[in-house]
C-alpha cells in the first residue's frame, strides 16, 4: 500500500508543478478554472502524502479504506461525466483542419453532418476549401466573381447550402446582369468559422487573390474584435515585425490536448469550470477560448457601459489596411459589411439562449457601430451596415435560433437580400457598361 501511496504523490506533485508552470509560464496567468485545477491538485498531493506516512502507523486499515472510497467515488464520477457527455455535449463547430498558416480551415473535399440543439445540416466543402459547389481556381469567361470573407455567419452555421445567404445573393444577381447582357454572377463563400480580419488577411493573400474576383466582401462579425486581439497574441512574426502567419499550437502540450478532451466529453466538469469563470468575471484572452467557446466577452463591445476598445479597433483595422492594400494594388474593390447579433435588433430573437451571456435590460450601444464608419471612412473604405434592414423586417419567422447564435434560414433571406440590392445599384452599373464595350 505504502508503494502505491508514494507513487501517487509523486504523480500529483509532478502534475501540480506542470500545471503551474504551463498557467505562470505558457498562459501568462491563472484564471478561475487554472486555480481550481492548481487547488484540486495541490489537495490530491497533500491527501496521498499524508495517506503515505499513516501507512507506517496503525491506520493502515483506514488508509485502505480512504484509497478504495477514493478511486470508487472517482471511477463512478467519471462514468457519469461521459454518459452525461455522451448524452447532452453537441458538436460546437464543423469539421476543422489545423492550418500552420491561418490557424485553422475547413476541410476539403469534405461532407459533414452537423447536429446542434438549434439545427441538423449537411455542410459541403469543394476542393478549394470554399463551402458550396465545386469551381475552378481560374474564373469562367463572361462571369464576374464575388468574393466572400467572413467567419461562422458567413460560412452560414446552421443552415442548408441553398440557404445560405452568399448562394441567394448569387441567385437575386443573375437577372439583373443577364438582362443587361452582363453575363453571369458567381458568389464564392470563403467564410470559415471564427475568423477574424487577420486570418482574412492572410486567406486572401496566400490563397484567395489566385481566384480573381471582382469584388471582395468582408462580412465583420461582432466577435472579430476579440478574437482578432487572440490571433495577433499568437501570430508569428518576421525580423521587421510583420505578421506572417497564425499557427495552431494550442494542442502542442498535453494540458491543452487534455482541456480540449475535457470540453469534448465531460459535461459535468465542464460546466462547474464555466459557472465558476462566469461567477469570477474572468475573460480569458487565449485563441482556444475565443475560437471554440462562445462568451459575452465576443459581443461586450456592443453594450453599453463597455470598455476602452482603443487599441483592439487598432488592430482589427490594421488589418483591413492590410487586406484593402492588396486589393487595391489587384484593381479589386473591397466592400465592409456589418450586420447585427440579435439582442441589436430588439428584445426577440435569440431567446433564451442570450441570457446566458447578458442580463435582461440591458441595452446595446452605438459605439462600434460609429467606430466602423469613422475609421472607415479615414482609410476611404466602403462600408454596408445591414442593421437597418433587420430591423424593419416585418415578418412573422424569427430571424435567428433560439440558443445558437447565428440566423436560421429567415435571417440569411434578409442578409441576402438588403446586400443584393447594395452590390446591384453600386457594381452592376459598372459592369454592365464594361460588358457592353468588350468586344464581340
Amino acid at each position: 500500500m505504502k508503494i502505491v501511496t508514494t507513487l501517487l504523490t509523486a504523480v500529483s506533485i509532478l502534475a501540480l508543478c506542470g500545471f503551474v508552470f504551463q498557467q505562470a509560464v505558457v498562459e501568462g496567468g491563472f484564471g478561475p478554472a487554472a486555480l481550481v485545477g492548481t487547488v484540486a491538485l495541490a489537495g490530491l498531493a497533500l491527501m496521498f502524502a499524508t495517506l503515505t506516512y499513516l501507512t507506517s502507523t496503525r491506520h493502515r486499515e483506514l488508509v485502505a479504506k480512504v484509497m478504495l472510497a477514493f478511486f470508487s467515488t472517482a471511477a463512478s464520477y467519471l462514468v457519469l461525466d461521459l454518459v452525461a457527455g455522451w448524452i447532452l455535449i453537441v458538436p460546437l463547430s464543423p469539421p476543422l483542419v489545423p492550418d500552420t498558416f491561418r490557424h485553422h480551415a475547413l476541410l476539403p473535399d469534405s461532407y459533414a453532418e452537423i447536429r446542434q440543439r438549434d439545427f441538423v445540416y449537411l455542410q459541403r466543402v469543394n476542393h478549394l476549401g470554399l463551402r458550396g459547389r465545386e469551381t475552378t481556381v481560374e474564373k469562367p469567361a463572361g462571369t464576374r466573381r464575388i468574393l466572400m470573407l467572413g467567419d461562422s455567419f458567413t460560412m452560414a452555421k446552421g443552415v442548408q447550402e441553398d440557404e445560405t445567404f452568399s448562394v441567394l445573393v448569387e441567385q437575386a444577381l443573375q437577372a439583373p446582369m443577364q438582362a443587361c447582357g452582363g453575363g453571369r454572377v458567381e458568389v464564392l463563400n470563403a467564410g470559415v468559422d471564427s475568423y477574424s480580419p487577420l486570418l482574412e488577411y492572410l486567406y486572401f493573400k496566400r490563397d484567395l487573390a489566385r481566384l480573381n474576383p471582382d469584388l471582395v466582401v468582408l462580412n465583420f462579425d461582432n466577435s472579430d474584435l476579440i478574437q482578432e486581439a487572440a490571433y495577433r497574441r499568437q501570430a508569428t512574426r518576421d525580423a521587421t515585425g510583420e505578421i506572417t502567419a497564425v499557427p495552431q499550437i494550442w494542442q502542442d502540450s498535453v494540458y491543452e490536448r487534455f482541456l480540449s478532451w475535457t470540453n469534448r466529453h465531460l459535461f459535468i466538469t465542464r460546466a462547474v469550470l464555466v459557472y465558476i469563470t462566469r461567477a469570477m468575471n474572468h475573460n480569458e484572452m487565449t485563441v482556444r477560448r475565443v475560437v471554440n467557446e462562445a462568451g459575452r466577452e465576443h459581443f461586450a463591445h456592443t453594450l453599453e457601459g463597455d470598455v476602452d476598445r482603443t487599441r483592439q479597433w487598432d488592430a482589427v483595422f490594421d488589418s483591413l489596411h492590410r487586406l484593402k492594400t492588396l486589393t487595391d494594388q489587384a484593381g479589386i474593390p473591397l466592400l465592409l459589411t456589418t450586420y447585427p447579433w440579435a439582442h441589436q435588433v430588439g428584445d426577440t430573437g435569440w431567446v433564451p439562449g442570450r441570457f446566458s451571456f447578458m442580463q435582461p435590460g440591458e441595452r446595446p450601444s452605438t459605439v462600434s457601430r460609429d467606430t466602423i464608419r469613422a475609421r472607415s471612412a479615414e482609410m476611404q473604405l466602403e462600408v454596408f451596415e445591414a442593421l437597418p434592414a433587420f430591423k424593419a423586417y416585418s415578418g412573422t419567422e424569427p430571424l435567428y435560433f433560439d440558443y445558437d447564435p447565428h440566423w436560421n434560414a429567415a435571417g440569411h433571406r434578409v442578409m441576402a437580400n438588403a446586400l443584393e440590392r447594395h452590390i446591384a445599384s453600386r457594381y452592376l452599373p459598372a459592369w454592365c457598361q464594361s460588358s457592353a464595350k468588350a468586344p464581340q
